[in-house]
């Protein structure tokens, strides 16, 4: 059983830092300044944090078990065909990126930054295939 209300607000907020990373323009490495840089690195980790708060309500609605380590949530979410392998193994390699931001800050270049905008297209699939789940 899902709590659809956590959901929705996970969702939303989800929707929100997508939206403010967005705003920010990261077109190229160019035009990631010292404060954009920041700005973008907080919201990204913040946007990750809530992927996987998301992830955990799904497993946790379907009684799927429990993961020892968070990309463990995706591959749960592809056994059940939530998700696909291709997207479940892009989830979990961001999921690396999360943890860098999380330990290692310090370590993160911009290029890295980059590629994760880039792929944000990823979450809103992930969004959407949830949003499918849901609607079951």
């Amino acid at each position: 059983m899902y709590d659809l209300e956590r959901i929705s607000i996970l969702i939303d907020d989800v929707n929100m830092y997508i939206g403010k990373i967005e705003r920010l323009e990261i077109l190229s490495m160019e035009n990631i300044s010292d404060l954009v840089f920041d700005a973008c690195s907080m919201n990204c980790f913040s946007l990750l944090n809530k992927i996987l708060d998301l992830a955990e309500e799904i497993v946790r609605g379907k009684n799927l078990g429990i993961p020892f380590k968070y990309r463990d949530l995706f591959d749960m979410l592809v056994s059940v065909k939530i998700i696909d392998r291709r997207l479940g193994e892009k989830l979990g390699d961001m999921i690396i990126l999360r943890n860098k931001f999380s330990h290692r800050y310090d370590k993160i270049n911009k290029k890295e930054l980059l590629e994760f905008v880039k792929d944000i297209k990823e979450i809103k699939i992930f969004l959407k295939n949830l949003e499918e789940e849901i609607r079951k």
